[in-house]
């Protein structure tokens, strides 16, 4: 799978590294329906550690086609509210 962070770049993510993206996905998800700030913040900040970390970057100069787009790292808890509205449960 392909995910863009935006204003930071491109990372392919495979295997048990999916399933794991899942999981902390539908707790990010979770906290944005309960209006849970701090648990957002917290879940956010463990997807990107974990796309960055077990994903592998993509060079800028190779364009592909993302199957998840991400917000930017200093994306506000208001503003997730609005972009994660039609995001999908399901990312595998």
């Amino acid at each position: 799978m392909i995910i863009r962070i935006l204003t930071e770049g491109q990372y392919r993510l495979k295997g048990k590294a999916l399933s794991d993206l899942d999981e902390l996905d539908d707790k990010l998800l979770d906290a944005l329906e309960k209006g849970d700030k701090e648990e957002f913040d917290a879940s956010f900040r463990e997807v990107l550690a974990l796309i960055r970390g077990q994903g592998s970057r993509i060079s800028d100069d190779e364009l592909l086609e993302s199957d998840l787009i991400l917000p930017a790292p200093d994306t506000t808890f208001e503003e997730a509210q609005e972009l994660f509205a039609d995001y999908p449960r399901e990312l595998i």
